[in-house]
């Protein structure tokens, strides 16, 4: 009698247990979902950041520098500084740009 509530339990357990256990990051065609490690990085970071920071020294001019925005902690790292310059450049403008084109 125990070993059949043991085993009943234990598929019980198995089923409920599986169904609830977390998803881990899909992708479709054009969508980038969020978890996907592979676009989570210091250089998407360093691009949102430094044409944030480009935006607002164009928008308001007392803002200051786009250098003093950069972050201190960040700031010499490979990726992020590869990302801060290429976020700067493209939204010197003002005008924040994605770094995807839509298709």
């Amino acid at each position: 009698m125990k070993i059949k509530l043991v085993i009943v339990s234990a598929l019980t357990l198995m089923m409920f247990g599986c169904s609830s256990s977390p998803e881990s990051a899909k992708t479709d065609d054009g969508y980038i979902a969020v978890g996907n490690v592979e676009y989570d990085s210091l250089y998407h970071y360093g691009y949102n950041l430094g044409c944030r920071s480009a935006g607002m020294v164009k928008r308001d001019n007392s803002s200051g520098s786009v250098e003093s925005m950069k972050d201190p902690v960040l700031d010499g790292l490979t990726e992020f500084d590869k990302g801060w310059g290429a976020g700067t450049t493209a939204c010197q403008d003002g005008i924040s740009h994605s770094m995807y084109t839509v298709k």
